[in-house]
């Protein structure tokens, strides 16, 4: 890895030039540099180097979220979150996510995949296009289980509580919980084999606890660096059109300094974020919304920075009968001193789950103002993966609560990713319109009452918890005698997201099935913002895939092209 300061890297005519560093920009080139070492690849950074600072290591570290390598934005006010603002975290660092993020290891359904490469028209983006590259990446914990789904060999260490020797007191009474509400371990205990529906062992992109940056796992060396560098914009310039008709062509970057930067091809893999507001700054994007900023129009594209999903989170948590016994991590039972319990996160299962089908009808006509087919409707006719559940044994630093996460995965909501100016120094307006259709707010309420059954009328609840802890500004707890409004309301108060957006340069609409820029030459995305629909993953893993297939295609072009 090679650091460059700006008046040296436009003295450069660079092969690639990469727009951000982070997950998907990392795995990226450091492929293009294994494929061919000649080439002159560029990655310009917002953020710094972190690969090796000790405070962001462990899964308890506190310099994480809302710490030195996050962005820290906000988005904007969230109409159905009662007018709130939700912190939208995203990492700002060589390696971007993987600095920050929790670490789970979850891939989601293969229906989601299998839309993609439907809606494509393309089996390189369906589940079977993208399993050889999901395994490429993994080095799992084992070789027995499922292997045809596994990597072994690749530079991601996948480790697991049962890995780690990580033996939760709780473990046992959450798997008769689960069964009791007719939710089972999956074969093999594997959430990532295609259909996470059922309980699941988690999964973590850690090694003995350690976070894998994709800068290190990935390392870039023969890559020069410019790390702390805002781009402004890509430059673009017209061409003679061509059998496509394509008569515009990327030639380079322009920095926040204003220093010019020349390449072959520019790959902008900021985000799904900042990816949008890069293609804006550049003239490609809505019409009505560059006009606003007397921006020049370059390729009028309406869907740049629409599309906008992400994972919704609600977090609750019930008192324990008797912290002394141990239960909870912060309670004295020594085997929380061990060390591995700090090796990842509190808790061991992941669960997943459809939703109550005649209730989903009713939001789904709600929304779409005809009542569904329950034949032939996507998410009637089929299991969905809704509903991820996460029960933690954690609450309190004295062990007296457990918590329970309800993440919304399957949303159907949109937001978008707008200018708040022309100025890159100004974070764009983020609307990710949370609990924005019935749908959602439907399985919002779902997800959460089956904890609260889970919590008080399985053996969890009759033998190990109190009754729920309450919130802030409510009046009683979360109980099976909640109402629906009681619920919707706490929900409003208290969701916030997974920091898994995804969407707004859609393939199909703003990228073809090659990642590359509709209307503009020289010029592809590489990130989350390309998926075209949502997938109910963590989403680093898909998008660890979706790079490390890019850099294949990528490849294959220029030698095409050679």
């Amino acid at each position: 890895m090679t650091a460059m300061d700006s008046s040296q890297v436009a003295n450069v005519f660079w092969d690639y030039v990469f727009v951000g560093g982070g997950l998907a920009g990392s795995v990226v080139a450091h492929r293009l540099h294994q494929l061919d070492p000649g080439l002159k690849i560029l990655i310009v950074e917002a953020g710094p180097d972190a690969n090796n600072r000790d405070d962001i290591i462990w899964a308890s570290s506190r310099n994480l979220v809302g710490g030195d390598f996050d962005w820290k934005d906000k988005s904007v006010s969230q109409s159905h979150l009662d007018g709130r603002e939700v912190n939208f975290p995203g990492g700002k660092a060589l390696g971007g996510g993987t600095v920050i993020n929790s670490g789970g290891w979850l891939r989601g359904h293969k229906f989601d995949y299998d839309l993609w490469g439907s809606i494509t028209n393309d089996v390189r983006w369906s589940y079977a296009g993208q399993l050889p590259f999901m395994r490429k990446t993994e080095k799992f914990w084992n070789d027995t289980i499922n292997p045809d789904q596994h990597g072994h060999d690749g530079p991601m260490f996948i480790q697991s509580a049962e890995s780690t020797n990580r033996k939760f007191p709780l473990r046992d009474y959450a798997l008769k919980s689960w069964a009791e509400l007719g939710i089972h371990p999956l074969p093999g205990m594997d959430a990532n084999a295609g259909n996470p529906l059922g309980v699941g062992e988690l999964q973590e992109n850690r090694i003995n606890g350690k976070r894998q940056i994709a800068a290190v796992v990935y390392p870039l060396d023969g890559v020069t660096i410019m790390t702390n560098n805002l781009v402004e914009k890509v430059l673009i310039k017209d061409t003679p059109g061509d059998e496509d008709g394509v008569g515009l062509a990327a030639v380079g970057i322009r920095l926040a300094n204003g220093t010019e930067v020349r390449g072959r091809e520019i790959i902008v893999t900021a985000g799904a974020v900042r990816t949008p507001q890069v293609l804006m700054l550049s003239g490609i994007g809505p019409v009505a919304e560059l006009s606003k900023f007397n921006i020049p129009v370059r390729v009028d594209n309406s869907d740049v920075g629409q599309n906008l999903a992400d994972h919704g989170l609600f977090f609750h948590a019930w008192k324990v009968k008797d912290p002394a016994a141990g239960w909870a991590l912060g309670s004295p039972n020594p085997l929380f001193k061990e060390p591995q319990y700090a090796w990842g996160a509190p808790f061991d299962l992941i669960v997943s789950s459809d939703v109550d089908k005649k209730g989903l009808a009713t939001a789904i006509a709600e929304d779409e103002g005809v009542a569904p087919d329950p034949s032939n409707h996507p998410f009637l006719a089929n299991e969905r993966t809704f509903v991820e559940h996460v029960f933690m044994y954690a609450g309190a630093a004295d062990g007296s609560l457990v918590s329970f996460g309800a993440l919304n995965m399957l949303v159907t909501a949109r937001g978008s990713v707008t200018l708040a100016s022309a100025n890159v120094n100004e974070a764009p307006l983020i609307d990710p319109n949370l609990l924005g259709t019935a749908v959602d707010r439907y399985v919002a309420r779902e997800a959460v009452r089956m904890q609260i059954k889970f919590a008080e009328s399985t053996v969890t609840g009759r033998e190990i918890l109190d009754g729920e802890a309450g919130a802030p500004g409510f009046d009683g707890a979360l109980s099976t005698d909640s109402t629906d409004e009681y619920i919707d309301a706490r929900i409003r108060a208290g969701l916030g997201t997974c920091f898994h957006p995804m969407g707004t340069a859609a393939m199909g609409k703003v990228v073809d099935n090659n990642l590359k820029v509709k209307g503009v030459k020289n010029l592809r995305v590489v990130d989350a913002s390309v998926f075209p629909v949502v997938i109910t993953a963590h989403l680093q893993v898909a998008v660890f895939a979706l790079a490390e297939q890019a850099a294949e295609i990528i490849d294959a072009g220029r030698d095409n092209s050679a």
